[in-house]
């Protein structure tokens, strides 16, 4: 570990055939974190017997689920790995094709395990007070709800509001029109904090009160919940705040 302040590990087990198959892994991972991993390690095994090709789907797919789904401070590096291992040793038939039960069972086992590795990184971001869920729905495309749910989690604007529990909701708004969605009508976006409704159709909604915002901001957990107004596209990314103590750590931090 360099900055990161514990370990980070998770297991899951299920059974197929009165045989036990298991997925374990391992993280590292604090700062310098959004998609395409950057400074990340992460390992993760398990004893079904499973063809590479299958094993190299498998473990994209659940890439695209979990540690690319994940920002700090959306800050890269080269120095990232993610590597799945499939030893062969339970007694269950090789998986030779992406489908059927057993593909589907290992899938939901592999993806459990990399987004409770993921979520912990950001849980452990450099200076985290807050773990935020960034959802984005009513997009157009996946495409367009990635770009405004990373536009809001990599403001330091709306980043330091959430550390000072503020529902600045205006910042949030602000990131969504900034994100390069083309022809967005601002018209139609409606954000929510949790079960909060906080803008309605492009405009502060009328019975938000900033008692009910703050309340919510000052939870060490919550979601933003974005709609587009747009389609049926939904996506999720997972974030942090911005703190005295990022900036402390990295001002101090020496390779």
């Amino acid at each position: 570990m360099t900055t990161d302040t514990c370990p980070k590990g998770a297991s899951v087990q299920f059974e197929f055939q009165g045989e036990m198959i298991s997925v374990t892994g391992v993280a590292k991972g604090a700062g310098m974190i959004r998609p395409n991993m950057a400074t990340m390690l992460a390992f993760v095994a398990t004893d079904a017997a499973v063809a590479q090709p299958v094993l190299d789907d498998l473990l994209k797919s659940a890439a695209d689920r979990s540690f690319n789904r994940i920002t700090i401070d959306g800050d890269t590096s080269t120095n990232d790995a993610c590597i799945l291992m499939a030893s062969g040793r339970s007694r269950v038939a090789r998986i030779e094709v992406a489908e059927g039960e057993l593909f589907e069972k290992l899938k939901e086992a592999l993806v459990a395990v990399m987004q409770q590795l993921a979520h912990a990184i950001v849980r452990d971001g450099e200076g985290a007070t807050k773990f935020v869920t960034i959802n984005v729905s009513g997009g157009a495309s996946s495409a367009e709800c990635l770009k405004a749910a990373y536009s809001v989690a990599h403001s330091p604007l709306v980043k330091t509001a959430l550390y000072a529990s503020d529902a600045n909701w205006g910042r949030i708004v602000a990131a969504v029109g900034y994100s390069g969605i083309s022809n967005l009508d601002v018209t139609k976006v409606k954000v929510w904090l949790d079960e909060v409704l906080v803008v309605d159709d492009g405009a502060r909604y009328a019975g938000y009160t900033d008692a009910a915002g703050t309340a919510i901001v000052k939870r060490p957990e919550f979601a933003i919940k974005i709609h587009l107004g747009r389609g049926d596209a939904e996506e999720a990314v997972w974030t942090s705040d911005l703190s005295h103590e990022y900036v402390t750590i990295n001002a101090e931090y020496r390779t």
